[in-house]
């Protein structure tokens, strides 16, 4: 017959405790139908509900059978639930024989069958039958009176007994389908009454099951607990003696029947053994070896049938006893007026942690534990027990959570990490229990760096839901293990961690803007007290810290400032909470001279000034609003003891006083301000920066934006750097820089855009106008290769000097020595300076090579920055007549820079432009523009187009021509002559070869005008 197969890996679905069987849309499957036969919850789909025969002689009748039981196993609890109801009716409306029939040869043969929910909806008929037959109405005494509860039972164990050699997945299907029958004798409610014999044989059949198949025994007594409200007390306290006598009180399975009991008959005296209540303190200890699997069997009578009490294979499905032991503890809960969770915390101390997290708990038992665990957690956590929650994160617990979370090779890796994900779901629906939850994984049963030992992000996560009403306990609790340290490195450790986690909290998720204003108002309390406390310790001295916070501690609550001010400045709104935490600090860390701290007074009360200003405003993106953030940004920076701090301060207390007098050289400086603080390498400034410059756009004035361009044509090498930061270098070479023309390094700026890559098509020139190809990087190669082996040929030489001395591979033409005297202490000094002289100007020329490539790093850095504050003008005053003054300057760049990306990044630019002031081109109509200045840059425009005849350069003067033309024929469509007459004259230059370029460039110029002909017709 073939191998025997594996259980469970064929329609699990089927496989799971009867008693609990779900449909697919999550519903009771075996709820007990109305007893008048008509199933709740039926749709109509056309089913025929006429009695059936006794016999099938037509196709009519074999197609009908055929599909109303095919719909009965469907996964749709819609059409099972409609053929449940054909099914019944048309059964209870035939005469006996048919019933038989479909007794025997449908629906007891169905119960076997695991095909999608057949079980299911077989069991659903099979409970309304047997309540009509057997139940008030009592049919089999009536109607059918040759079908009495003997027959009907003998029908269901013929009908599910396997016989003979059968394969391991039908004989399971077979002793599936006889605990389905079984469960539907209960449901039916029919074993208790005039004939308490009919519970006695289902109960008997139960325990035989249970008995022969070990892996179907937790389900045979879960059937036995279900029945316990429907036998009454006398009866239930019979059976429950009745499963002691037989060995199963100290099962897992006894311990159910005993709580299952306890619950439907809270006063019903229990038998005095194997325990008067297995949850009792006293019975803790031998109720932890029961459900850790190791138990002796042992009930106190030694005339006693001992059931087999061995598991059978292991199964990550819990076992129903959980599921009353969780429904015990949560009605204490419910009932407990303090919320006291001592008796659980007693339970889970004794039963889980030290029996199945215990140091000889297989991995198996720790599963099992992990599991029980989740049900728990997630229990409680709905009760908003936060005491209950805290005692399930015990000792043993935690140690095995965090190793197994600690690397993904380990067995329970999954499951633990599954259930940190399912803490951190749980404070995400209800955030009054983060601090309890905190206090466990951070306490003395987790630890500090809970993360940073399990490899997660769960403290991280968790730490995103503070709210206003928990932030400073939370605050208090974090702060409480690392104000006092035994060891300064502990002190060390422990403080950096405590500076991130106030980061995460600083950093937590920020409200959209159509949330609520009370969360609104929640976010900007946890923010405003994360982040005074991010400065505190950043800048202040405290008393409270044994020992005092290290400078190399301060450093990174700083770094941690600066990530969440990098964040938090993308809204304007959030800019006063950075002010009122710079006014309210006391940098009593930091050492400042009298001239500095009445710079830093004066700073501090041009603040507050712009800070109440602003809020006159009303706008969260005043202009006001904005200055303050930079003053507060630049006292940041003279905290840090950054040199140009003053410099930056005076230059702001100028730019104030200018926008109060509204004189246009106030933008001018304020540009310069913005470019000086942009030069740094900061993710900080970048963002700081551009959102100041976003507010000030429409002020800016000519010579400010003239400020801006001017910067793109500096050469990207030490000259240019020299040039734009007034760098005095008397060394620096003046010429020889083509050395450099030829690299092009990425990008110093970690947190540069991603460049997409140009298209096979796009070319760049160098400064001598000869084109980038393919092989220019590896010439580049060649020639650092070439350079170093000079460099290593020039030591030789030196060194060779120095010491008389020649390499092997010149011992030909080395002259001969017969001097074989030793060196006097004089010459051997004499030597040593030589060797001195020549490595110091080896390592001079390393650092000249070096500082070349910086400089050339910083120049492409400060253009990009340049090009964001211009990127982002055109995009807000693409119709002001400044922009077009930023046109010729970003071509220049195209043009001449050396770096691939800054040319895309300028090309992008002028795209972007073009296509915003399409867009809006409509409210320009009629305005004055200057006609005679737009045709002087459209044929400065043509001038450039011929001094390079690439095809990316040729597409971004095209762009940008079109553009300019646009704009003349928006404002006055008289203008298409003039601009026309310049495409004409740059035409007939190209024609007779005065000037080179590209074809596209007229194209473009054609269906411009063929567009704009067609909309003219229409």
């Amino acid at each position: 017959m073939g191998s025997k197969r594996k259980r469970g890996a064929k329609n699990s679905s089927n496989d799971v405790q009867p008693n609990r069987k779900k449909s697919k849309d999550g519903h009771q499957a075996s709820q007990q139908p109305p007893a008048d036969g008509a199933v709740d919850g039926a749709v109509d789909l056309d089913l025929d509900k006429s009695p059936f025969s006794a016999e099938v002689t037509t196709n009519d009748q074999r197609t009908r059978e055929a599909h109303v039981y095919d719909l009965l196993g469907s996964l749709d609890s819609a059409e099972r639930i409609a053929a449940a109801d054909a099914v019944i009716t048309g059964l209870l409306a035939s005469e006996e024989p048919a019933l038989r029939r479909h007794l025997e040869k449908r629906l007891f043969r169905g119960l076997a069958s695991s095909r999608n929910a057949s079980r299911v909806g077989f069991s659903l008929v099979l409970t309304e039958i047997l309540s009509q037959l057997f139940g008030p109405k009592a049919l089999s005494k009536t109607k059918f009176p040759g079908l009495p509860f003997a027959i009907v039972l003998d029908i269901l164990l013929e009908k599910t007994k396997p016989n003979g050699a059968l394969p391991g997945q039908e004989e399971r299907d077979l002793y599936y389908g006889q605990l389905f029958g079984l469960q539907s004798f209960i449901e039916s409610k029919v074993l208790f009454g005039s004939d308490d014999s009919r519970w006695s044989k289902v109960m008997g059949l139960l325990l035989d099951l249970a008995n022969k198949k070990v892996w179907l025994r937790s389900q045979c007594v879960w059937l036995i607990v279900e029945t316990l409200p429907q036998m009454g007390e006398a009866k239930a306290k019979e059976t429950i003696e009745q499963l002691i006598k037989i060995g199963l009180g100290k099962t897992a399975e006894g311990v159910g029947l005993w709580l299952g009991a306890l619950t439907c008959y809270p006063d019903m005296k229990m038998p005095s053994k194997p325990w008067s209540h297995p949850l009792a303190t006293k019975s803790l200890p031998e109720l932890a070896n029961v459900l850790k699997d190791n138990v002796k069997q042992d009930d106190g009578n030694k005339e006693a049938v001992v059931l087999k009490a061995k598991s059978g294979s292991w199964n990550a499905q819990l076992h129903f006893v959980w599921d009353l032991i969780l429904s015990y503890f949560i009605e204490r809960v419910k009932k407990s007026k303090s919320n006291d969770a001592g008796d659980l915390k007693l339970f889970w101390s004794t039963v889980i942690d030290d029996g199945l997290f215990s140091k000889n708990a297989t991995e198996g038992q720790k599963f099992r534990g992990l599991m029980i665990f989740q049900k728990f957690l997630q229990a409680f956590a709905a009760q908003k027990s936060n005491d209950s929650i805290k005692a399930l994160f015990s000792k043993n617990l935690m140690r095995c959570l965090i190793n197994q979370a600690a690397k993904e090779d380990r067995y329970l890796h999954r499951a633990a990490t599954k259930s940190l994900k399912i803490v951190e779901g749980i404070v995400e629906t209800e955030p009054t229990s983060l601090l309890p939850i905190l206090e466990e994984f951070l306490g003395k049963n987790g630890a500090y760096d809970f993360d940073q030992q399990t490899h997660q992000s769960t403290v991280e996560k968790i730490l995103q839901h503070v709210t206003s009403d928990n932030v400073e306990a939370i605050l208090k609790f974090l702060r409480e293990p690392v104000v006092v340290a035994k060891e300064q490195d502990e002190a060390e450790k422990s403080r950096q961690v405590f500076a991130g986690y106030v980061f995460f909290m600083c950093v937590r998720r920020q409200s959209s803007e159509d949330e609520s204003g009370e969360l609104q108002r929640d976010q900007d309390v946890v923010l405003k007290t994360t982040l005074e406390e991010l400065v505190k310790n950043s800048y202040s001295s405290s008393a409270n810290f044994s020992p005092e916070l290290s400078d190399k501690t301060r450093q990174v609550f700083r770094n941690r400032l600066s990530s969440a001010l990098a964040k938090l400045t993308k809204r304007h709104s959030d800019y006063r909470f950075l002010c009122d935490a710079v006014v309210t600090v006391e940098p009593t860390a930091i050492k400042m001279s009298a001239e500095l701290e009445a710079e830093r007074r004066a700073a501090l009360k041009s603040l507050r000034k712009l800070t109440k200003q602003s809020q006159k405003e009303g706008s969260e993106s005043s202009p006001s609003l904005s200055l303050a953030m930079l003053y507060a940004i630049t006292i940041l920076q003279l905290y840090d003891g950054d040199a140009d701090a003053l410099t930056t301060l005076e230059d702001l207390k100028q730019c104030s006083e200018k926008l109060k007098e509204t004189d246009d050289a106030a933008s001018s400086l304020l540009v310069e301000i913005l470019l000086s603080m942009v030069s740094r390498q900061s993710p900080l400034m970048r963002q700081i920066t551009q959102q100041v410059f976003e507010v000030f756009t429409p002020q800016l004035s000519a010579d400010a934006l003239e400020g801006l361009t001017e910067h793109l044509a500096a050469e990207e090498n030490m000259k240019g750097q020299q040039a734009l930061f007034d760098a005095e270098d008397e060394d620096m070479p003046d010429a020889d820089q083509s050395g450099e023309s030829g690299s092009e390094d990425e990008d110093a700026d970690d947190d540069e855009d991603e460049i997409s890559e140009l298209g096979s098509d796009v070319e760049f020139v160098t400064l001598n106008g000869e084109e980038a190809d393919a092989d220019e990087d590896e010439d580049e190669d060649e020639a650092q290769d070439e350079a170093k082996a000079k460099d290593i040929a020039d030591l030789d030489v030196a060194l060779a000097k120095v010491l008389g001395s020649h390499r092997l591979d010149q011992d030909n033409e080395a002259e001969s020595s017969d001097d074989d005297s030793d060196m006097t202490d004089s010459e051997m000094m004499a030597l040593d300076e030589k060797l001195v002289e020549v490595f110091k100007q080896r390592a001079q020329k390393t650092n000249k090579s070096k500082e070349k490539k910086d400089a050339r790093a910083m120049m492409i850095h400060f253009k990009h920055r340049v090009l964001d504050f211009l990127d982002i003008y055109l995009k807000k005053e693409a119709h002001n007549p400044l922009a077009f003054g930023l046109v010729l300057p970003l071509l220049g760049l195209i043009r001449t820079t050396q770096t691939k990306e800054l040319g895309k990044k300028a090309t992008d630019i002028l795209s972007n432009f073009a296509r915003v002031f399409k867009k809006g081109r409509g409210d320009t109509e009629g305005s004055t523009i200057d006609s005679d200045k737009q045709i002087a840059l459209l044929q400065k425009i043509h001038e450039e187009a011929s001094l390079d005849s690439t095809h990316a350069f040729a597409r971004a003067v095209s762009t940008t021509s079109l553009l300019v033309v646009s704009s003349l024929f928006t404002a006055h469509k008289e203008n298409i002559q003039r601009a026309a007459a310049v495409y004409t004259q740059t035409q007939i230059d190209w024609t007779l070869g005065r000037k080179r370029i590209q074809p596209s460039f007229f194209t473009d110029w054609i269906n411009w005008c063929q567009g704009h002909a067609s909309t003219a017709k229409a």
